[in-house]
């Protein structure tokens, strides 16, 4: 341990979930470090490849090493070592070289005292999403987790009950941490005109800003729409995020052929992954966010929305009502009619001035929700003995 604060380390080494990750630990380490008296240090270990990886992070130390690049010949010689001792000791000689007493968030590596991390346990809800192989394997992969960890992160309490089913002799050591998003608005912010001369829309629209992953229930809103349009009535939605599913790799075209046969196309434009600056103008002037998911461990779409103080639809999802977002508006995952009512309802009753003043009062409050997930992660961590 380097002076007084505890050393904390975080392996970022660009995995299948990159982006995700990145964001995820973009607003934990920021709300951190904006912690008052922190007592925590953290300390990214991450690979040398991928030099703007952190441009946006708070201004941290890195630690790089060729061993957390997981294509080099040093990275491919850790994991065979780690898997043949049953322990990662070169991540831990890593971490004793540059005084870091914990490591956190592992989804997998043990190097001395660590806090595993189980996001949610989505292949047990949702079986028939999963292979059998991965189903297998993310089971194993959180039993040893839940066996070797201090203390295991989970991101609500939905996932700290479904942790206290799959391994009920390490429930305790589960540890609830409630993300909370800090969306980083540009100060060139376009404005709605922009947007809507860049991206060739007008008039009011919802923001689905989900992946097109196959859990997230797109499916869903075509439907909805498609009885919109039946009424004569009209909404716009406009849907953000990858369309790569590894799980089912047809799946986004599948969606496209179900708008064009449901003739909505002209309801919802699928622009993909844009630009950052310009996500965060659609979410400033969109009248309210919609996430239709089947299934989360902590939404950050609803968390975006609670973040920016601004309206959200919702699936009636346990996770989604212990997210609480304010004036949320649930329907069943399967009811297109209800979503339907809901969008309807929505349009209709938007205020400027409402909106307005409810994300006054989202930016009032969002310090004090930081700093509230900043502590919850410290207490977490200082509770653990270090060597």
């Amino acid at each position: 341990m380097k002076g007084t604060k505890l050393r904390v380390g975080v392996v970022l080494n660009g995995g299948t979930s990159w982006l995700g990750d990145l964001s995820y630990f973009r607003n934990l380490l920021t709300a951190v470090q904006q912690l008052p008296n922190a007592a925590i240090e953290p300390v990214i270990l991450t690979g040398r490849a991928g030099n703007n990886s952190f441009v946006d992070f708070p201004p941290l130390e890195l630690v790089r090493s060729g061993i957390l690049d997981p294509q080099s010949p040093a990275g491919i010689f850790r994991r065979k070592l780690a898997d043949l001792t049953n322990s990662d000791k070169l991540i831990e000689r890593l971490m004793n070289r540059n005084g870091v007493s914990i490591l956190s968030h592992s989804f997998g590596t043990i190097a001395g005292p660590t806090v595993g991390w189980i996001p949610d346990f989505q292949h047990v809800h949702l079986p028939d999403f999963f292979s059998e192989e991965e189903r297998l394997n993310r089971d194993r992969s959180f039993m040893v987790l839940c066996e070797r960890c201090e203390k295991v992160i989970v991101s609500s309490e939905s996932v700290k009950a479904d942790l206290q089913k799959f391994a009920p002799q390490h429930a305790h050591k589960a540890a609830v941490l409630q993300f909370v998003a800090s969306p980083k608005l540009p100060a060139d912010l376009l404005t709605l005109a922009q947007l809507q001369q860049k991206y060739e829309f007008s008039g009011p629209y919802f923001l689905l800003p989900n992946q097109f992953w196959i859990h997230k229930n797109h499916r869903l809103v075509i439907s909805a729409l498609k009885l919109i349009r039946e009424q004569r009535k009209r909404v716009f939605v406009i849907a953000t995020g990858s369309g790569k599913d590894h799980r089912s790799p047809e799946h986004f075209q599948s969606l496209m052929d179900y708008a064009r046969e449901s003739d909505v196309l002209d309801s919802i434009r699928f622009l993909g992954v844009i630009p950052f600056e310009d996500l965060a103008g659609l979410m400033q002037h969109t009248i309210a966010f919609i996430n239709p998911s089947r299934f989360e461990g902590w939404s950050t779409t609803v968390e975006e929305a609670k973040s920016l103080g601004k309206r959200i639809i919702l699936s009636d999802i346990p996770v989604h009502h212990e997210q609480s977002p304010e004036a949320g508006l649930y329907f069943h995952p399967d009811d297109p009619e209800a979503l339907a009512a809901a969008l309807l309802s929505t349009q209709e009753s938007y205020d400027l001035e409402a909106d307005a003043a409810m994300q006054d009062r989202a930016r009032k409050s969002l310090p004090m929700r930081l700093e509230k997930f900043a502590t919850t992660y410290q207490s977490i961590l200082l509770d653990i003995p270090v060597r």
